[in-house]
Formats: C-alpha cells, structure tokens, sequence
C-alpha cells in the first residue's frame, strides 16, 4: 500500500472520493423519497398505489443489478490505471443516468418507451456506481494519517447522510410549496435536474484528485491471481457485514415512501420526519468519531448500537403506525438513523483493515456490489410486496429487527477476524 498523502492534500483528496459518492446516493434517495410520485409518472396500476410503488422500486432495482459487473469491469482497470482514473470515468457515467431520469417524458406521453429508458438510466447508473464504491473507499483510506483511517473510511457512508439529507430537504421544500398535482407532474424531477449541477464541480475535484495523489496504485501488469483474493471466512464476514448494512440503509430510506403509500400521510409530513431524522443524525457524526478513538474496545460499537435499535423498532414502528403523524415519524427516524451512524465509523475502519491491502479495492469492490445488487435492489420493493400480500404494515418493523440481530453477530466475528490480523502485524 502506499504510504499516505501529505496533509494539505487530504481535503482535496476527500473531497473527491466522496463527490461521486454524494451524486450516488443523492440520485438514489431522490428516487426513493420521490417513489410513489415516480410511479404515477412511469408505472400507474390499476392494482392500487402500493403496487404502483412496487413496481416502481423494481424498477429502481434494476440498477442493483448491473453492479457486479461494474465492479468487476472498473475494479480490473483500477488494477491497471489507478483508482483516480476509474473514478472519472464511473463519475461521468452517473451524470449520463441522472439526465435520462431528469428528462423522460411520462408514460402517458411514450407509451412503453417511458418505464424502458427509465430502466436503461438505472442499468447505466447501476454499472458506474458499482464501480464508485471499492475504488472511492479505498482512496479514503490511503488518504487517512495513522490512527483516523476509520473516520475517513466513515466518511463514504456518511456522505450518503449528507446527500440523504439534502435529498428529503428538497423534497420537503417541493412538497410544501407544490400543489400535489404539481409535484406529481413535475415537481419530482427538479432533484434531478439539480443534482447535475455537482457534475462539472465533481469531475474538476477529482482532475486535481489526480494530481494531489502520487501516481502508482495502477500497475501495467494482470496482478497474480493470490493478490486478488481474500481468505474465505474474511469474505464471507465482509460480505454479511455489507449485506445486513444495505438492508438497515435501504430500510430507514423507504421511510418517505411507506409513510405516504402506507400510512397515508402526506408527502411534506413524511419529508418532514425524514429531516429531522437525518438533521439529528448529521449531528451526531462528530460524535461518532470521537467515540471510535477514545473507546478501547471495539466491539462496544459494534454491538451496543445495533442491539438498542432492534429492541426499539417494534415500538417505534407501532407507534407509527398507531398514531401515524410528524411526532412518530420523527421519532423512529431520528432513533433508527441515530444509532446507525454511532457504528459507522468502527464497523468501515474494521471491514477496511480486515481485507489484504494490495487488492483491497478489488475485493471490497466486488462483495460490495454483489451484496448490494441483490438485497439493496431487492429491499424496498419486497417489503412492499409482503406490506401488500399480508396487510400488516409491521412488517418493515419486524425485519428490522432480524436484520439488526444478524448484523451484530457478524460484526462479532469480523471483529475477531480484525483482531487477529492486528496481532499478526498485517494491519
């Protein structure tokens, strides 16, 4: 691995891993928080408006899909060129997505056409992002001084709060200043339409990226085949760990969505909720680090967190639904994001450190995309379909909760795994 960047550089540096990371998922959530909106426009059933939404998030889920290959195809050429050159190209990509979602005209207008370029924009999109995440995470970590390589690494999920954040908030002003038919119409594609505007500022970051990096993490030659691999209960940890993290994420994110097609609050409302729970959590970032450098154990974050959630999401959730409103909603968003990001700084630093440094974008790349492709693609639009066939909104509750339990105990054996590298010297 090479060694770590001179400290004026590492703002830069920063900054342009997490650009594309930002559009990511402000593109992603935008298309969550504005799901039912989006289903009218491309998908209207006459099952209802909860099957509208599910075919909606099937369709958002297309995009999960194309990420293994994108992982593979500019993992490889991360090999070969450099993270720095991967994350052009990803990054252009992503903007090519966000224009097709932002100028799509309706199915009332295309026919047939309208739900199909919307899924070739996700399948675009899909690809570069599986491309984004191992090469991003991995600068993230070169660029850390000794002893803050779990806060930088932290930082591509906290980016995701970030462009959460500024997603609802958005949708928040829409929602309130729209009338419905409006931001039905149209309303939902302003997010979109804006977020192109990050495209020249993120492509110009990660230019002089490039050349506050000392060149060399490419290399002309195939690497040896033992360089791209990792033991196999160390996979298989890293990938549960990536599993259980993208079901939780992809959870708290339909929020928007099950409180407006589910318990049928408003859309401002529901933004409102979203907010404040996200507000709350951005708050608690500074926190987080601290409490990953001064807490001798690990395992106190990345245990603790996870178990307080599980046990209050029943109640959160029933509360929610009993008395469906911007007190509840506010309520289990602020707790489930919260909590999530108390164990962010420590669980990426171990998943990082746990996986051979030569090849660590190569491997984290590829288990990260596979385990999003299929649960983060598959999340939303599953829960919705089980919300539908059983009746009980309680649902997304309950598989919280095993997700939360499950999550914990791989968090105990990767910790294990972290250990023993740390004692052998490897990390």
């Amino acid at each position: 691995m090479s060694s770590s960047p001179a400290a004026p550089n590492r703002a830069l540096i920063v900054a342009g891993a997490c650009a594309g990371n930002l559009l990511e998922f402000y593109n992603f959530l935008a298309y969550a928080f504005f799901a039912p909106m989006i289903a009218a426009s491309f998908f209207p059933s006459s099952q209802g408006k909860i099957m509208a939404l599910f075919y909606s998030l099937v369709t958002f889920g297309v995009g999960f899909v194309a990420r293994p290959l994108g992982a593979f195809v500019f993992g490889r050429y991360a090999l070969r060129r450099g993270d720095r050159a991967a994350l052009m190209l990803t990054f252009s990509l992503m903007a090519l997505g966000s224009l097709l979602l932002a100028v799509t005209p309706p199915a009332s207008q295309i026919g047939i056409w309208a739900p199909g370029l919307i899924v070739v924009a996700r399948l675009v999109q899909g690809f570069s992002e599986g491309g984004e995440v191992g090469p991003a995470t991995t600068m993230l970590y070169q660029a850390a001084p000794e002893g803050a390589r779990g806060a930088y690494t932290a930082m591509q999920s906290f980016t995701q709060v970030i462009a959460s954040f500024i997603a609802v908030s958005l949708g928040l002003v829409l929602s309130s200043i729209l009338s419905h038919d409006a931001l039905y119409a149209w309303g939902w594609r302003v997010p979109f339409a804006l977020g192109l505007v990050i495209v020249p500022f993120g492509l110009l970051l990660r230019r002089y990226t490039v050349a506050a990096l000392s060149e060399g993490h490419g290399t002309a030659e195939p690497l040896p085949p033992e360089t791209l691999k990792a033991p196999v209960w160390t996979a298989f940890l890293v990938f549960g760990a990536m599993v259980t993290t993208t079901v939780s994420t992809y959870l708290r994110t339909f929020g928007v969505s099950y409180a407006v097609s589910v318990l049928g609050l408003p859309a401002n409302i529901s933004m409102i909720g979203m907010a404040i729970g996200l507000g709350i959590s951005m708050l608690a970032i500074p926190v987080a680090f601290k409490f990953d450098r001064i807490l001798g154990d690990a395992r106190i974050l990345l245990v603790v967190p996870g178990m307080l959630s599980a046990l209050l999401a029943v109640p959160l959730y029933r509360y929610a639904i009993l008395s469906p409103g911007l007190a509840s909603q506010a309520a289990l968003n602020t707790t489930m994001f919260v909590l999530s990001t108390m164990t962010t700084v420590t669980t990426w630093k171990v998943i990082q450190e746990s996986l051979p440094s030569v090849s660590r974008t190569y491997i984290f790349g590829i288990l990260y995309a596979v385990a999003i492709s299929v649960f983060g693609g598959a999340t939303q639009p599953l829960i919705t379909w089980f919300i539908h066939q059983s009746g009980s909104p309680m649902t997304a509750g309950y598989a919280m909760v095993v997700d939360l339990v499950v999550g914990v105990v791989i968090n105990l054996g990767l910790h294990r795994v972290w250990v023993a590298r740390k004692m052998s010297g490897a990390v």
